[in-house]
C-alpha cells in the first residue's frame, strides 16, 4: 500500500513538473518599441524580390527591419511631425548602422520624408512578439503569412562566362595591326556648355556671391531627381520649400566659379537656372 502511494505521488510531481518547462520553451516578448533613424528605398527596387520572397513594390506600406518577424505590423511615427504609418515587415536592413529601418516610397510619403530622406522616428508593435526559444524574435499575434520562398539577393550576380575552348586543328590567323588616324575621345570645349541659360543675363562679378537656382518642382521626385543629378556631377546642391512647390539650388557660389558651375550644369543635362546675387 506504501509502494502505490509512493508511484502516486511521484506522477503526480511530473505531471505538475512537465507543462511549467514546456511553457519556459515558449517565452512570449513585450511589445516592441524603438527610437532611431528611418530611411526610406524606391521604385528603383520594384520588381525585385525582398528577403521574404515577396516581390517589392514601393507602393505599399511595407518596410525593412534588421530583425523582427516578417509580418510583423508596425506603426511609425515622425517624431518631427507626429505622422504616422503602419507598414508591414517584408524584408531586411537597412544596412547602415545608423539607422533602424527602410520604409517603402509609399510609406514614406505618408511621413512627408522624401525630401530629407530620413527622418526620426518612433517605432511601435502593433502585436506582441513570440520568441524564438534561442532567444530571437520568431512569430507574431499578426495573422499575415509571408510565402515560403527561399531568400534572393537583391541584385543579379554575374556569371562569370568561360573562355573560349579552341581545337588543336584551328589555324590563328593574327589579325592585322590597324593604324589609329584618329582619336577614340575628343575633348568637348567649355564653349559646348555655353548654351546653359542664366536668366537674368547679367556677367557674375568676380567679387560676389551668387545663388543659382536649378528647378522648383511641384511633384517631389523630380526634385529629388534633379538633386542626384547635380550631386553625380560634383555639385552641392540644396532644397528650398516654397508653398507646394520644391526647388533645388546652388548657393554661395562664387561669381569666379560661375562659368564652371554653368559647364557643370550643361554636362548633367540642365538648360536654363535663375541667377541672383547674395548679400
Amino acid at each position: 500500500m506504501k509502494r502505490i502511494s509512493v508511484i502516486l505521488l511521484l506522477f503526480c510531481a511530473m505531471g505538475l513538473w512537465i507543462p511549467r518547462n514546456a511553457e519556459a520553451q515558449i517565452p512570449v516578448m513585450d511589445f516592441f518599441r524603438q527610437e532611431g533613424i528611418a530611411s526610406w528605398y524606391g521604385p528603383e527596387f520594384d520588381g525585385r524580390p525582398t528577403a521574404s520572397g515577396e516581390i517589392f513594390n514601393s507602393s505599399l506600406y511595407t518596410a525593412a527591419h534588421p530583425s523582427l518577424p516578417f509580418g510583423t505590423l508596425l506603426i511609425i511615427t515622425n517624431q518631427h511631425n507626429n505622422k504616422k504609418v503602419t507598414v508591414r515587415i517584408n524584408d531586411r536592413g537597412p544596412f547602415v548602422a545608423a539607422r533602424v529601418i527602410d520604409v517603402s516610397k509609399a510609406a514614406a510619403e505618408e511621413l512627408d520624408m522624401l525630401i530629407t530622406g530620413t527622418a526620426p522616428v518612433l517605432i511601435e508593435s502593433i502585436d506582441r512578439i513570440i520568441a524564438h526559444p534561442s532567444g530571437g524574435p520568431e512569430t507574431t499575434d499578426s495573422l499575415w503569412t509571408p510565402p515560403p520562398a527561399v531568400v534572393t539577393a537583391p541584385s543579379p550576380v554575374p556569371v562569370p562566362v568561360p573562355e573560349p575552348v579552341y581545337s588543336p586543328a584551328a589555324v590563328y590567323v593574327p589579325p592585322e595591326p590597324v593604324t589609329q588616324t584618329t582619336p577614340v575621345m575628343q575633348a568637348v570645349p567649355s564653349s559646348s556648355y555655353s548654351s546653359v541659360k542664366l536668366n537674368p543675363g547679367i556677367t557674375p562679378a568676380p567679387d560676389k556671391v551668387y545663388r543659382l537656382q536649378v528647378g522648383s518642382y511641384k511633384v517631389a521626385r523630380n526634385a529629388v531627381d534633379a538633386f542626384e543629378k547635380l550631386k553625380n556631377a560634383g555639385l552641392e546642391p540644396a532644397y528650398e520649400r516654397n508653398g507646394e512647390y520644391f526647388r533645388v539650388v546652388l548657393a554661395g557660389v562664387p561669381g569666379t566659379d560661375v562659368q564652371s558651375i554653368t559647364e557643370k550644369l550643361g554636362i548633367a543635362g540642365f538648360s536654363e537656372a535663375l541667377i541672383r546675387e547674395e548679400h
